[in-house]
């Protein structure tokens, strides 16, 4: 199981996934401050007189349903506010795990260097040993 993860992590393209990572930082902060400025606007006042003239039962029904209305708007803002927390959230971890892979990769390439120095240095270690 972990072989099949391996590949998988191989088949990615980690530099588009580098270079795209501040780009949705800061699109997952533009739809969170978007998102939570429209809830921060004010509801709309039902308080206002309708024109339309109905009788008793239409107008309770249409009242019903303004209300009803009215609840689905704001469970979809509060849905809209979450799903922007989550995305800034998972935006943060991105970038998290951005640096995090490229401090790895630094890491890398002076392990390398330091691996590639000392094989020089045993090499020419054995040379001076095989001559003498």
């Amino acid at each position: 199981m972990a072989i099949g993860w391996i590949s998988a992590l191989k088949v990615i393209p980690w530099k588009d996934v580098l270079e795209a990572a501040p780009g949705m930082v800061k699109g997952a902060k533009r739809l969170f401050t978007a998102a939570k400025a429209e809830a921060n606007s004010q509801p709309i006042d039902d308080s206002s007189p309708t024109t339309v003239s109905f009788d008793a039962e239409g107008l309770a029904n249409l009242n019903s349903h303004v209300r009803h209305l009215q609840a689905k708007i704001v469970e979809l803002n509060s849905e809209q506010n979450s799903s922007a927390k989550l995305i800034k959230s998972l935006a943060e971890q991105n970038a998290r795990v951005v640096n995090a892979i490229e401090v790895f990769r630094v890491r890398i390439k002076i392990l390398i260097y330091v691996c590639l120095l000392l094989g020089i240095a045993l090499s020419s270690l054995i040379f001076v040993v095989v001559l003498k």
